[in-house]
């Protein structure tokens, strides 16, 4: 599920009540059938990097058994809620919303939700239906056991998590504040004026992942940091759900995924 593994693939197996020495069979049954061995593993989460423990096969072989049927091995490893890069040292932006008044989880959502209906007024998407669907956690929860596990968020550093809107919403707005926290106003002109020009060169990845890398000892108001944080919370759930890319997790589109993508 997640692109790094924080459990091996016995233990993952374990939490669905299925045993290595289970999959291999069923693997050894199926061998012929790639389609049917990639169903199954999309469907239970398990990684590439899960069938090369299970099979003693090197990851590349494992994907180059899916391209046979026209199937990318990469789609079985970005799953996770989430991110689905490793962020590293960047993990620990990625946290709960603490924080009261206009950068409360509340305040925030409704800043969020008024921009996606304007941007709806102006275009066709209908983004103001977009965002409960961001945070849901129907379909997410594979082990349905109410919780998210590392594997299944995309990061180490939280432990357990509750299987809930609220959850996914808090960690989505904290990490966004801690996002724009490590950045200073002289590094966020320079992100601005690349993502306006074009977002996709190296040079703007490169300078996602210094600005991050670097704390910022600026202070942002309170205001000023609302106003950001809710302007791209918007644009990452409007991407998130019209973006042609199979980019699943709530924090793929923002700095924090593209900077470790």
């Amino acid at each position: 599920m997640s692109v790094r593994s924080f459990i091996s693939a016995e233990l993952y197996l374990n939490s669905f009540g299925i045993t290595i020495q289970q999959a291999q069979e069923f693997i050894s049954l199926n061998i012929k059938d790639p389609r049917t061995i990639f169903e199954v593993a999309y469907e239970y989460g398990v990684t590439t990097a899960m069938l090369s423990e299970i099979t003693d096969y090197p990851k590349d072989i494992v994907k180059e058994y899916f391209n046979t049927i026209n199937k990318d091995g990469k789609s079985l490893d970005g799953k996770s809620i989430l991110v689905n890069s490793d962020l590293g040292s960047l993990e620990q932006l990625v946290n709960f919303n603490s924080k009261t008044d206009i950068l409360s989880n509340v305040a925030l959502r409704d800043g969020v939700q008024k921009i996606l209906l304007r941007d709806e007024n102006e275009q066709n998407p209908p983004f103001s239906l977009f965002y409960d669907p961001t945070f849901m956690p129907e379909g997410r929860d594979r082990q349905k056991n109410g919780s998210y596990d590392a594997e299944e968020l995309g990061v180490g550093n939280l432990g357990t998590v509750s299987a809930t809107n609220e959850s996914l919403e808090s960690l989505f707005y904290g990490s966004l504040i801690n996002m724009f926290s490590a950045i200073d106003e002289s590094e966020w002109n320079q992100i601005t004026a690349l993502r306006t020009a074009d977002d996709s060169t190296e040079g703007y990845y490169g300078l996602l992942l210094t600005s991050l890398q670097s704390p910022s000892s600026m202070v942002w108001s309170d205001e000023k940091m609302a106003m950001m944080v809710q302007d791209e919370a918007s644009y990452i759930i409007e991407k998130h759900w019209t973006h042609g890319e199979v980019l699943v997790g709530i924090l793929d589109h923002s700095f924090l995924g593209l900077a470790t993508a």
